[in-house]
């Protein structure tokens, strides 16, 4: 009798303890850059004249990345640097597991790098870039392409 009585209430513990217990973050999404390029253009969601030297002529240029996650919708980010200086920071949307986000950015003459991160900064990929030639800044709104 007494060793029923004790299982009952061990189980009864068992079950407060176990209703008790905080249920777990899922786990983050891992993020892999599968490509990233910088190119002239984009059209119908691939980069066209992809290269990473270009002419102050070209006023503009696209990063262009593919991604896979396993979890979908995520958020990354391109983060531009001119000359080791930060000069703009656009968010991408990433809606399926595997997605194709670029974003575009009026550039000038310099060294350039685009850091790709996770929406909380964890570095995931870079790549960087010469624009040749004599120029001012151009201050054109940044856009981004889904």
């Amino acid at each position: 009798m007494k060793k029923a009585l004790f299982a009952i209430m061990l189980a009864a513990v068992s079950g407060y303890v176990y209703a008790q217990t905080p249920a777990q973050e899922p786990a983050p999404a891992e993020i892999k850059v599968d490509k990233v390029c910088t190119a002239a253009s984009v059209e119908n969601r691939e980069p066209v004249n992809e290269t990473s030297a270009f002419d102050k002529t070209i006023g503009r240029i696209y990063t262009w990345t593919k991604i896979t996650s396993t979890d979908a919708p995520v958020k990354i980010k391109h983060i531009y640097y001119a000359d080791d200086k930060k000069v703009a920071e656009i968010e991408l949307n990433v809606k399926a597991k595997t997605y194709r986000v670029w974003s575009n950015k009026a550039v000038w003459p310099g060294n350039w790098k685009v850091e790709v991160t996770t929406e909380d900064g964890k570095m995931l990929s870079a790549v960087t870039f010469t624009v040749s030639g004599t120029a001012a800044p151009k201050t054109e709104p940044d856009t981004q392409g889904k």
